[in-house]
């Protein structure tokens, strides 16, 4: 009762205390401010800290500034998926903005070697780009860039003059709009007028998915590698559009916590990025010191955290000769908060935000010359190396599928990585390359260390603890083989450099008088082909066997998962059909075949029973607690902008209100709490026929209700040892952890859950420990690991012997309806194009098991 009375007296005393926040608080009171210059307050109708901003006002006061202000302009970058503009407010002295694109023509010269050393950098400006809020539920960091741009528009005197007669400063407010829409709504519409920061507060606990993601419930702080959303591609062709000296990455943490900044863990730290750049984040860390002990905050550096994986914000920059700095701030996800350090305002985790922005600033502005110089170094030394390396190219060809190699070379483009055609035919190790379907990336170029981060493969470390994933090899993401080149120089070897990538037109061959359809299986695209085909209403078949067609003009061997569309007893004429393979010809990019007859010279005929008719996916997806939204939003993002495919997201507490029958594919990608009668329910509709995808941790739920049997492999569990200290616990949790790595898996490419795919061997993702026993019944498990799986990234000796010979994936027979295990994640982050048909093949055949 008495800590009861306390609480409600110490709210009753913020309510009345911190109920205004008014500029002054969060600005320095020793510079002056231009009048005419709105504060935010005075532009969005509250205090900064009162509400949570949402993202409309923020971008309209950006627009506001750049519109009165000779210091600002503003640039949009990108749309996010619920078309939110993100951009960059571009602050600096007048005169540097009527100059601005002369200052950023000049400052890209220290980016190439050719003309770095002839510029002069103590004549130049720094730059500096401030990102605030990657996650949508970070929210002090948003709030605060609208005291950085009123600060620095609105500043005036000699401090201010100076900073930005020197530096040219980006503001990226909101790096995550959709995501922090969701947020603010949250927090504003539960909050109180009498502030209770009880932690149990509904308040304080979003609904899932949670404002942390962009639409697709993606983390986008993980996408600067993959570059798979238009907020993080718009933002890395910012990136290489203005080339900042130093970029700030803004976050907020648990809010029992208190204030984070880089360094982290210097044993973590990614092997390729220069040594000095760590000494300039030392440099710049005394700057962050200082500021936080002024105001009082607790703080700390050098734990926690590290930059190992270079698709995050903070480290991105620091293989492309840029500084990226960390930020973490105890998150309030709220206006008050307790906490076991105390009460946590809003304001107060704001104006951290904004203390370490003055922070960056003047150490941007102190150390200017010295990060100019650490830029034109990092790409001239960077050069050197690649002269000295014998490594001198990767070699790659994937002519079985052209979309897929298309989309890995745009990936390259966009990281300004020079791509060319092979000049020659050239066998490297016994693999021939062939010039007119081959690709060479020399490293000699620019690139140099953030190519070898893409494509080398490592499996030792100096650490077993990653803050994210241990490897990331580009073209085993995408499935394209690739070879590494090292025998003289390469200039004989290019062809075209790629300016585009070349993704296929597609072809019709055939004319309106065909007696069938066929295409193959192996282009990226065709699911998204078959499902339109399917949607028109047509019938189609996928061939269970090889044959080959000759009918005197035209012969091809045509292999598994050949889709055909017989052009007779459909509810679309023949013309209208002819029509429909043109759309999907010019949409997908597939090559579609009329055949005059549906006779073969070997091998299984049109009608023959191997040819199995499919049925039009109508596919539902339970979401809710108990399922990965991450999971959840790659499946999402697949079928919705991949392949144009509707997936119905149902929670998981509307099981047993509505009609299962009108679906015939379930996805399970989690392991939720069921009733009774809702596990009934499931279990019913399978029986009459309907097929269950369980996808990861979904095949928990099948194995804790008893639907099918799993047989986990046992942990390795913790070493026993006398020496082992309390203070090794850490590492020794994360011994047996799988953080993220690369294995090799043995396919059977007859089965039907692995049409398309031309090789025995293909690489996958695996995050998490877990390995399944493999089955006694051979065919159940069509996919398993090899003896010696372990391709690149961490796994402990003992992890990689249990894995080795597990199952990948397995088709479980349950009565009429069909249930597949996919245990491994092959649809990580949107990346693994080359595993990704693995789970369309399961929704499209895996009823015809």
């Amino acid at each position: 009762m008495k800590r009861i009375l306390l609480l409600s007296i110490i709210g009753i005393f913020y309510t009345c205390v911190f109920a205004q926040w008014p500029i002054s608080y969060y600005i320095p009171k020793h510079i002056s401010y231009d009048p005419e210059i709105p504060t935010p307050s005075e532009f969005v109708g509250h205090d900064v800290g009162e509400w949570h901003i949402t993202h409309d006002k923020l971008y309209y006061y950006m627009l506001e500034l750049a519109r009165i202000s000779g210091r600002a302009v503003w640039e949009e970058y990108a749309l996010s998926h619920e078309n939110r503009p993100l951009g960059n407010l571009i602050i600096s002295s007048a005169e540097n903005i009527k100059n601005l694109e002369q200052l950023r023509e000049e400052h890209l010269k220290l980016n190439n070697p050719s003309t770095s050393s002839s510029m002069d950098v103590s004549a130049m400006p720094v730059f500096i780009k401030l990102g605030y809020g990657v996650h949508g539920n970070e929210s002090s960091a948003q709030n605060a860039s609208m005291i950085t741009a009123y600060y620095l528009i609105a500043g005036k005197g000699e401090e201010i003059d100076s900073l930005l007669d020197n530096a040219v400063i980006l503001i990226d407010p909101c790096l995550n709009p959709d995501g922090m829409q969701r947020h603010s709504t949250w927090v504003n519409m539960h909050k109180s007028m009498n502030l209770n920061p009880d932690d149990n507060s509904r308040e304080f606990n979003e609904v899932w998915p949670g404002g942390r993601t962009n639409h697709y419930w993606f983390d986008l702080n993980r996408d600067y590698i993959m570059l798979q959303h238009p907020e993080t591609i718009g933002r890395v062709a910012s990136f290489y559009r203005w080339r900042p000296n130093i970029n700030t990455d803004h976050h907020e943490m648990g809010a029992g916590s208190t204030f984070f900044f880089q360094p982290g863990v210097k044993t973590r730290e990614n092997p390729l990025t220069p040594e000095y750049a760590y000494d300039i984040h030392y440099d710049i860390a005394r700057y962050h010191q200082k500021h936080l002990d002024k105001i009082g905050s607790l703080y700390y550096s050098e734990e926690g955290f590290d930059d190992f994986y270079l698709g995050k914000g903070s480290a991105y920059p620091d293989i492309h000769g840029s500084i990226g700095i960390l930020f973490e701030q105890a998150g309030v996800k709220g206006h008050l908060r307790e906490t076991p350090g105390g009460l946590l305002s809003f304001p107060f985790a704001i104006k951290n935000q904004f203390t370490i922005t003055l922070s960056t600033l003047e150490a941007g502005l102190s150390l200017r010359e010295k990060l100019l110089q650490h830029q034109a170094d990092f790409y001239s030394e960077a050069l050197e190396r690649a002269q000295d390396d014998p490594l001198k190219a990767y070699v790659f060809s994937e002519p079985y599928d052209l979309s897929r190699t298309a989309h890995f070379i745009e990936n390259l483009l966009r990281h300004q990585i020079k791509v060319y055609r092979l000049g020659s035919d050239i066998n490297i190790g016994g693999k021939e390359y062939k010039a007119k379907d081959s690709y060479i990336v020399p490293l000699e170029q620019p690139e140099y260390l953030f190519i070898k981060s893409m494509f080398e493969t490592i499996t030792e470390f100096k650490e077993n603890i990653f803050y994210d994933i241990s490897t990331w090899v580009l073209p085993m993401s995408f499935n394209i083989d690739y070879s590494e080149y090292r025998t003289r120089s390469v200039n004989d070897l290019l062809g075209p450099e790629i300016v585009f990538p070349p993704y296929p037109e597609g072809s019709l061959r055939g004319n309106r008088d065909a007696y069938a359809w066929l295409f193959e299986w192996n282009d990226y695209y065709t699911p998204g082909a078959l499902y339109r085909l399917l949607n028109e209403g047509l019938k189609a078949r996928v061939a269970t066997e090889r044959f080959v067609y000759d009918d005197g003009e035209f012969k091809k061997e045509f292999g598994n998962g050949t889709i055909m569309v017989p052009a007779y007893n459909q509810e679309l004429d023949r013309d209208a059909i002819y029509e429909l393979m043109k759309e999907i010809v010019g949409d997908f990019g597939v090559t579609v075949y009329g055949m005059r007859t549906g006779y073969t010279t070997e091998g299984i005929d049109f009608g023959s029973n191997s040819f199995q008719v499919l049925e039009k996916p109508k596919v539902i997806m339970f979401v809710g607690d108990g399922i990965s939204s991450r999971d959840a939003g790659e499946i999402w993002h697949m079928f919705d902008l991949r392949f144009e495919m509707p997936v119905t997201m149902t929670d998981v507490r509307e099981i047993g209100s509505l009609d299962m029958s009108e679906y015939n594919v379930l996805i399970m990608a989690g392991n939720p709490l069921l009733s009774d009668l809702q596990l009934q329910e499931v279990v019913n509709w399978n029986r009459k026929g309907g097929l269950i995808i369980a996808y990861k941790d979904g095949n928990s739920f099948l194995r804790s209700n008893e639907l099918v049997d799993i047989n986990y492999i046992p942990d390795p569990g913790f070493e026993v040892n006398d020496d082992i200290k309390y203070a090794d616990r850490y590492a020794q949790y994360s011994l047996h952890r799988i953080p993220g790595s690369i294995f090799r898996i043995r396919i059977d490419k007859t089965h039907p859950l692995f049409y398309g795919y031309k090789d025995e061997f293909i690489p996958v993702f695996k995050s998490g420990s877990a390995a399944v026993e493999k089955s006694d019944n051979l065919f159940t498990n069509p996919a398993v690991y090899t003896d010696s799986p372990l391709l690149s990234g961490y796994s402990s000796d003992e992890n990689t012997e249990r894995i080795a010979g597990s199952a990948f994936c397995t088709v479980h027979p349950s009565g009429r309806g069909n249930i597949i295990s996919i245990y491994d994640d092959t649809n990580f982050r949107a990346i693994w194009f080359g595993t990704s048909k693995i789970f369309m093949n399961a929704v499209f055949f895996g009823p015809i098991l």
